[in-house]
């Protein structure tokens, strides 16, 4: 039954490529690329691998350190989370979004940590990060419906300290900071390409995206952008200029990710091959 619903998601996530690639026009694409304020450009990309994943290193490494206080193991230096993380992003932005998931795993494995203490970490950056989504959601309601965000935060903020305690209380911390680091991103990216996007179409595209994530395309590829421009269509953003804002903010991820990302990938993999 898992086998079958995930090519149902793959062939979803393929015909959403098909439908946002059909009338792309990749000469406009890239001739607006050229078009690109480099200094706003280069500041999202930065924010990228130091705001956004930074945050995400720093989540990860309070969960392993809590849960490998819970199993008896020692648990990895914050240099050997963070060159994971960047080796899992790579893996995940250049091929295929499991394939990040696996290649951390396979390493923490060889690492000497129990595979219930993985698993149970990468449970954990799951709830975290779906809290973290939550948040910024709540946080957006606040112009429309003020007292029910408030109450929804303060809610939140009770049953992740009643339920899972302060170390995944404080992941979710990071995890929030990781989604306001992503959101300063795609708010650069826009206006390095000359885009002039407000903060409620950000926010908007920003949760369309990981609404977008649950397609299992390579890269995420297609969806993203169909996200990000149906997202500043409400903000009445044309959908050429919408477009190029989307291929600014996956240029902020794939030109770090190479410089960055893959050889940290290719530190994990080459070792472990060796093993093998």
């Amino acid at each position: 039954m898992k086998k079958w619903l995930r090519l149902g998601l793959a062939v979803a996530g393929l015909a959403a490529v098909a439908l946002a690639a059909r009338h792309l026009d990749g000469h406009a694409v890239l001739a607006s690329l050229r078009a690109m304020n480099p200094a706003l450009g280069t500041a999202a990309m930065i924010l990228m691998i130091g705001g956004k994943v930074g945050a995400k290193v720093l989540r990860s490494q309070r969960l392993l350190e809590a849960e490998c206080a819970r199993a008896g193991c020692r648990a990895p230096t914050l240099a050997t989370t963070a060159r994971l993380l960047y080796a899992s992003h790579a893996a995940g932005q250049l091929a295929w979004g499991p394939l990040g998931f696996t290649v951390r795993s396979v390493a923490l494995e060889a690492g000497g940590l129990p595979v219930k203490t993985i698993a149970r970490v990468h449970v954990a950056e799951r709830i975290a990060e779906a809290c973290g989504l939550v948040v910024v959601a709540c946080i957006a309601l606040v112009p429309v419906q003020p007292v029910a965000a408030v109450l929804a935060l303060v809610l939140l903020a009770d049953l992740m300290l009643i339920a899972f305690g302060p170390a995944l209380s404080r992941a979710t911390a990071w995890a929030f900071a990781s989604s306001v680091a992503d959101l300063a991103v795609l708010f650069l990216a826009a206006r390095a390409m000359h885009v002039e996007a407000g903060v409620a179409p950000v926010v908007l595209a920003f949760l369309a995206i990981n609404v977008a994530y649950l397609l299992p395309t390579p890269g995420q590829l297609g969806v993203q952008e169909a996200a990000i421009t149906l997202a500043f269509a409400t903000a009445g953003i044309p959908a050429p200029a919408a477009l190029a804002c989307a291929v600014a903010y996956r240029c902020a991820h794939l030109v770090p990710l190479l410089v960055v990302g893959v050889p940290s990938l290719l530190s994990v993999w080459l070792p472990q091959r060796r093993a093998a």
